[in-house]
């Protein structure tokens, strides 16, 4: 005959208790495993590639399904202290609550959770520049893998590309709001502004296809003077692909487009240069090009990826990387036309 066991109401308490602890410690962990490695990833790119003296202040914003993980005031009010990374050696005060589907984000507004990941002004008064992303956890559950890359290694390359935005506040951030200022359009303003404007245009497709073609075409050249070649080659065309289709469209978009490409392109750049890096991924080359690219659908990021391999070929990041993150814009595009 079975018997049934009847445990004392204290001890199914605490079986309750201890079993909810160790699931909130489990999310706990996974939050500063993951964060940790995305500043470890960014440490070693801005002291052994990038060779940058500093790190502006950011506030951080990470989540899962359940909880939001912030050294933001505004966006925990109330939560829970946690243990969390320290940042090329600034401390934070993180803390956890639970976002009930939405985020508080430092600038007091409010977004629904959603894969997003992304850096911002903050627009309340002297406050710091905001970072946003989802925790692995987060991206695993979307579905967001990458057999070439490996998913853990996808998940810090996006940290690291949107992660350099939020160190280009002094220089690219700026021009951003001038750029836009100047410019009459009516659509979004963002990097994504010459692909909505030609999407729909056949003719342009294809003549933007082929530019692309080239330039990676020209990554690929091993001779430097075939590829120098190659590269002015693939300038030229971007240049006559400006004079025939954007001749009738606002003068400043030629300047738009290579802000964007410069922007988005290095911040595609960062990712490679982590993955590719013995003490990052340490992946082959060809084959982190290829996870990087993926789909091939973001116009900006694509090309504008190009043109750093291009650049790194031509003279290492340490040369011009520190510009990338100073107080002045600087073009890809001037650079590779440099000799």
């Amino acid at each position: 005959m079975n018997k049934l066991l009847f445990l004392p109401v204290w001890i199914l308490s605490l079986i309750s208790s201890t079993a909810g602890a160790q699931q909130k410690d489990k999310g706990d962990a996974a939050f500063y495993t993951a964060s940790q490695q995305w500043f470890n990833a960014w440490k070693l790119l801005s002291k052994e590639v990038f060779h940058l003296d500093s790190t502006y202040p950011v506030d951080f914003l990470f989540f899962d399904k359940d909880f939001v993980y912030s050294t933001s005031a505004v966006s925990v009010v109330k939560g829970k202290a946690v243990a969390g990374p320290a940042l090329m050696g600034s401390a934070y005060q993180w803390r956890k609550a639970a976002h009930n589907g939405t985020l508080t984000l430092p600038d007091s507004s409010q977004v629904p959770i959603g894969l997003m990941s992304f850096a911002a002004k903050n627009t309340l008064q002297q406050a710091k520049p905001f970072f946003v992303m989802p925790l692995p956890s987060f991206w695993k559950s979307a579905g967001v893998e990458s057999k070439e890359l490996g998913d853990d290694n996808l998940y810090t390359g996006v940290f690291l590309h949107e992660f350099s935005h939020s160190q280009q506040m002094q220089n690219f951030g700026m021009e951003l709001d001038a750029l836009e200022k100047a410019f009459d359009f009516t659509g979004d303003f963002n990097d994504n502004i010459v692909q909505d404007l030609f999407k729909g245009d056949s003719s342009y497709l294809g003549y933007y296809s082929s530019e692309v073609d080239l330039f990676y075409n020209a990554v690929k050249e091993t001779d430097y003077l075939k590829r120098q070649q190659a590269t002015e080659n693939s300038l030229a065309e971007m240049r006559k692909r400006h004079a025939r289709f954007f001749k009738d469209k606002p003068g400043s978009l030629p300047s738009i487009d290579e802000f964007f490409l410069t922007m988005e392109g290095m911040g595609q750049y960062t990712m490679y240069a982590w993955l590719t890096h013995p003490k990052g991924a340490g992946l082959p080359k060809e084959q982190v090009i290829t996870g990087v690219r993926r789909g091939k659908n973001q116009w900006s990021q694509d090309e504008g990826f190009a043109l750093f391999l291009i650049l790194e070929q031509k003279s290492p990041a340490a040369k011009w990387a520190p510009a990338m993150f100073g107080n002045k814009t600087i073009s890809v595009i001037d650079l590779l036309e440099k000799r």
